[in-house]
């Protein structure tokens, strides 16, 4: 089985050029009413423990799993074993979203813009998961950056990664596989990774899977981020490369830092800092060493640079794949 490395630029072609489906049509949106379902049956019979949460979660996996395969049958029947790059294609672009991260960090932006704080917080509360109602403009323009870095890990970087890894196990089907799986347990670990007494046992299997499939893309995308900056006008490579180094475990995940801590530093920006959560304060560490006042200009560049970070493990992978036949 060959990898197939033209599937990684044409998912984000695709990404680029239709966006998310809709809502009620959006395949996430099934895993997660699906998730819904199995954790109230588990919760049923198990309770809110550990084993629980992993009947639940690896019980969401099987539906999303024959519904990927169940894609892959009609292309399988056909008399080209390359049709299949088709439904790959469209998993991987189901499981990835720069698109539709940039337009709701895009609609702060423009609310910023405009003077309207009202607008602006509540797209920011769209995106991130604190309090937004005492935060100032400054305070929603980090807030949004925070999150721009944050999920161009696990919701595009991550699907980059494993769609390479399972195109090289697996080829084409390997390659939706893999990426499909890291997106179920990324919202399994949206949905129930919460340190509250409801979620504290039950969720921990999906948090600590989300977290074991984030480590190996959250440490690359370090020095991706730093190669583009070199083409984002205005930021640093080599300051997102050292703060990013400098900050890496100055977050409790084991990889949000890694991404924030590069933005952090190409913005030349201090981020992260105290927050709240329904009220309950979480007295959070700073990260980086530059400017608290992130300001409308700053979000534009973390956009921007996000394109490009997420162009270069794009080529980055394609290049991995392309080339590993020859080793």
């Amino acid at each position: 089985m060959f990898p197939c490395p033209f599937i990684l630029p044409a998912a984000f072609l695709l990404d680029i050029l239709a966006g998310e489906p809709p809502n009620r049509r959006h395949p996430v949106c099934l895993i997660g009413r699906c998730a819904r379902r199995m954790e109230t049956l588990a919760r049923q019979r198990w309770g809110g423990t550990f084993h629980a949460g992993m009947a639940a979660a690896l019980a969401t996996c099987i539906p999303a799993w024959f519904g990927c395969a169940a894609l892959f049958l009609p292309f399988s029947l056909l008399s080209s074993l390359r049709a299949s790059w088709i439904p790959s294609v469209l998993v991987i672009y189901i499981c990835m979203a720069p698109r539709s991260l940039a337009e709701h960090a895009r609609n702060v932006e423009n609310a910023l813009r405009s003077g309207n704080d009202g607008e602006a917080r509540r797209s920011v509360s769209m995106i991130v998961g604190r309090d937004t109602e005492r935060l100032d403009r400054h305070g929603m323009a980090r807030a949004a950056i925070e999150s721009v870095a944050e999920n161009l890990t696990d919701g595009v970087f991550s699907t980059l990664f494993w769609a390479a890894a399972g195109s090289l196990a697996g080829g084409f089907f390997g390659a939706a596989f893999a990426a499909l799986t890291h997106r179920v347990f990324n919202i399994l670990d949206a949905m129930w990774g919460k340190k509250n007494d409801r979620y504290r046992h039950f969720g921990t299997f999906a948090a600590r899977t989300d977290d074991a499939l984030n480590f190996l893309p959250a440490r690359l995308i370090l020095p991706c981020i730093s190669l583009a900056a070199l083409f984002v006008k205005k930021t640093s490579a080599r300051r997102a490369l050292t703060t990013g180094w400098a900050f890496r475990r100055a977050h409790a995940s084991p990889n949000s830092a890694w991404s924030e801590a590069a933005f952090a530093g190409a913005l030349g920006l201090r981020i992260g800092g105290p927050v709240s959560y329904k009220g309950i304060p979480a007295d959070y560490p700073w990260i980086g060493t530059g400017r608290t006042e992130a300001t409308v200009s700053d979000l534009a560049l973390a956009i921007r640079l996000m394109w490009m970070t997420a162009a270069a493990g794009t080529v980055l992978f394609t290049l991995i794949l392309f080339f590993i036949p020859y080793f």
